[in-house]
């Protein structure tokens, strides 16, 4: 006789349950190696190192001057800062303002992409540049006048072939903006804590750094050439796989900013496109890792259902999101000395609610929607 109904969702409920208390140990562990390594003092490197500011743009000239501004504001920094801008196809003149200003910390070389979407046209300003060290940032953020300092700094003082740095977004005065903030940090914390466990999963090309010598090594070994993105994750996973030496850089002078629109449409898009490229991953424990968060959320939302038909106790339900609350906002608060932001307690709590039906729609929709960089759909065939 075949199973029936009964015993197929009690099966699921508890695999989906062993995915959340695996997701819990895995989040106090994070949490414990935050606190243990988070303070980090950065020693004076008088070592100089030729950099290289690789920067793809599409339709960004709102965002341009205050990036560019800030770049020219470095501080602390002997050496002359390379900028390689490359155009990614925009039409709303921002390649024509590019061309009319002057860079005073370097020279800047500006290139319209031959390629199509931002992994293709970074890859190109990479393959340009002439540091040693090259930095990636995307053209709506704003670094802190110390950031090339302190990511040369770090990347001499730890010999490191990859550098990750922290991603603080702003949120505005809107709720969607206050989501946006804080789901985005806590994926940047997570991947923090993970670099520091010594198991990297995630980073964000928004502020990375690495050595051009090991980026040139590991293009042969990159997975998911037909994402649009991923140039950052893809690149991490090639160079673990070489054993090159990855570091997160637990420093406030690393810090940039970035800001959240505060549109549901944009922030779920966004997402989309980060849970889409982690199809193609196959780097181990980031699979894992992928999988578990997934399960944890899952089994909150299939727990309301037979707490909705009377079958199970609201208690269940209500503890089970509360010990996740507290869980996550251990490693989160970890965090906060870093990245200088502010987790109001009560704030948190309403979002940690809704986190879980948020992230299972967007990975829904990485399963069933184009992927897009700036309103531009990419397929695999145009890359």
């Amino acid at each position: 006789m075949s199973p029936g109904p009964d015993y197929l969702f009690d099966l699921i409920l508890g695999i989906l349950a062993l995915f959340f208390a695996v997701y819990l140990a895995v989040i106090f562990l994070l949490a414990i190696i935050w606190r243990f390594r988070e303070r980090s003092e950065l020693a004076s490197i008088s070592q100089s190192t030729s950099v290289s500011v690789v920067v793809a743009y599409r339709n960004e000239i709102s965002n341009l001057p205050g990036f560019i501004a800030a770049l020219s504001a470095q501080t602390d920094f002997d050496g002359n800062i390379e900028l390689i801008a490359v155009n990614d196809h925009s039409d709303d003149g921002g390649d024509v303002w590019m061309a009319s200003q002057v860079f005073a910390r370097g020279r800047m070389i500006l290139i319209d992409a031959q390629g199509s979407g931002k992994k293709a046209a970074i890859r190109e300003g990479i393959e340009v540049a002439s540091g040693e060290l090259i930095v990636s940032c995307d053209a709506d953020c704003v670094p802190g006048p110390e950031w090339i300092k302190t990511i040369v700094t770090k990347y001499r003082q730890d010999d490191a072939d990859m550098l990750a740095g922290p991603v603080r977004m702003l949120p505005g005065d809107t709720l969607i903006g206050q989501y946006d903030a804080i789901d985005y940090y806590s994926l940047q914390v997570s991947s923090a804590a993970a670099i520091k466990a010594g198991f990297p999963v995630f980073c964000s090309a928004a502020n990375m750094a690495f050595r051009k010598s090991a980026w040139e090594e590991a293009q042969g070994l990159m997975d998911g050439q037909n994402y649009l993105s991923g140039d950052d994750v893809f690149l991490l996973h090639a160079f673990k796989k070489l054993g090159k030496r990855i570091v997160f850089i637990s420093d406030p002078g690393a810090v940039v900013d970035t800001f959240s629109s505060g549109s549901i449409a944009t922030c779920f898009r966004q997402r989309v496109r980060w849970g889409g490229k982690s199809r193609g991953y196959k780097d181990v424990a980031s699979i894992i890792l992928t999988l578990t968060v997934f399960g944890a959320n899952l089994f909150l939302l299939v727990l309301l259902i037979p707490v909705i038909t009377g079958s199970l106790p609201f208690w269940l339900l209500a503890s089970s999101f509360g010990i996740k609350a507290v869980t996550d906002y251990l490693l989160l608060s970890g965090g906060k000395r870093v990245f200088k932001v502010t987790l109001p307690f009560y704030r948190y709590v309403l979002i940690a609610v809704i986190y879980p039906f948020v992230l299972v729609l967007t990975a829904s929709g990485a399963l069933l929607l184009a992927e897009q960089w700036k309103k531009k759909a990419v397929t695999s065939q145009s890359l």
